[in-house]
Order: structure tokens, then C-alpha cells, then sequence
């Protein structure tokens, strides 16, 4: 594996740690005298396998915020997670899941959620899709029927499946150098002025 691989593999892999960090590190409290609703998590949809980061990182998302509000945050429900987890999961990521988390004969006798999430991102997403978030942010247009928000979006999205986040800056110029001139000129008025 070369060393731009490695980087950009230990840095997904540390994007879906702080995730997980983030949303289910604290046991969430709902106030005394308040009910948590039943939350059956119907809307997620299920994963399946997928080479973009983007589909591993949007599904663990709505997992992560899903499992919290059901109260399945905090360290000591770890395990708990991960037998709701596959519930979540269909085609080849639910035989990935039920061959190496959960099978009798697994080769690892213990996974943690993290080591779970981090296993379908480097059993199912391609060392590639680096490259495509790149070639995406590179290539992104304008589109007048989607409008300036969801080109915007559209930027911060792709940059966000780099290896390293870009500047502000530099999503800024590439958005600015996007849009149609007049588009451009009422944003900037002042040629000499810079996205700075």
C-alpha cells in the first residue's frame, strides 16, 4: 500500500473514530420526567456495501444519531450497538457483518463499534474514491436549475471525501470561479477584491 493510501485510509478511519466519539461517547439523558418516543429507525436506509466514503459515512451517521436517541449511547452499551447494528444492513455488508463480527467460527473473537465501521470501510470503500472527491470538487458546475446553495453544497461535499479537508479558501475561489460572471461581480463588486 502506498503512503498516500495509508493517509488517506488512517484519516477515514479517524473521521468515523470522532464520529462515533462524537455522538454516542456520552450516554444520552433525556430530562426527568420526559419519555423518550419509540424510535423504530425505518427511515435509515440500509447499507448494503458501497466504494464511496460519502454512503459508509452518511449511513453511519443516521445510525450513530439514531442509536443515541434510543439511549444506546455511552461506553458500557457497546455491545448492545452492535447486535442492533445489523438491522441496518443488507446484501453484502449484512454477510460481511454476520461472517466476521458475528459468526461463532470469526476470526477476531471481540469487536467494538468503531472496530465494526472501520471494518466495513476497509472491507467495502475504495482506496480510489480519494481520487474521485478530487476529480468531483475539480469538476463540479453550476447548474442554474439547482441554484448557488446546492453548487456550494455540492463543493463542501466532495471536499469532504478528500483525504485532507480543503481551505476555505480554496473551496471559496473554486466557487466563486464557478458561478456565472454576473453572479460574481454582485457577490464582488470590486475586482481587485479576493475570496479572502
Amino acid at each position: 500500500m502506498n503512503e498516500a493510501v495509508k493517509i488517506h485510509m488512517d484519516h477515514m478511519h479517524d473521521r468515523l473514530t470522532r464520529l462515533v466519539d462524537d455522538s454516542l461517547g456520552v450516554r444520552f439523558k433525556f430530562p426527568d420526567g420526559v419519555k423518550p418516543r419509540r424510535a423504530d429507525g425505518k427511515h435509515i436506509r440500509l447499507y448494503a456495501g458501497g466504494h464511496k466514503f460519502s454512503q459508509l459515512e452518511d449511513w453511519a451517521m443516521d445510525v450513530c444519531y439514531h442509536l443515541a436517541v434510543c439511549c444506546y449511547s455511552g461506553d458500557d452499551m457497546d455491545q448492545e450497538r452492535i447486535f442492533v447494528l445489523h438491522k441496518f444492513m443488507d446484501g453484502e455488508a449484512r454477510n460481511w457483518f454476520r461472517r466476521h463480527v458475528l459468526h461463532t467460527n470469526r476470526d477476531k473473537s471481540y469487536w467494538t463499534f468503531k472496530e465494526v465501521l472501520i471494518g466495513l470501510y476497509n472491507r467495502f470503500v475504495n482506496a480510489a474514491t480519494m481520487q474521485e472527491a478530487c476529480e468531483a470538487f475539480r469538476t463540479a458546475v453550476y447548474d442554474a436549475q439547482m441554484g448557488v446553495q446546492t453548487f456550494y453544497d455540492d463543493l463542501v461535499g466532495h471536499a469532504q471525501n478528500m483525504a485532507v479537508y480543503l481551505d476555505e479558501f480554496t473551496i471559496w475561489e473554486t466557487f466563486l470561479d464557478g458561478i456565472p460572471a454576473e453572479m460574481h461581480r454582485a457577490l464582488i463588486p470590486d475586482d481587485n477584491l479576493s475570496p479572502e
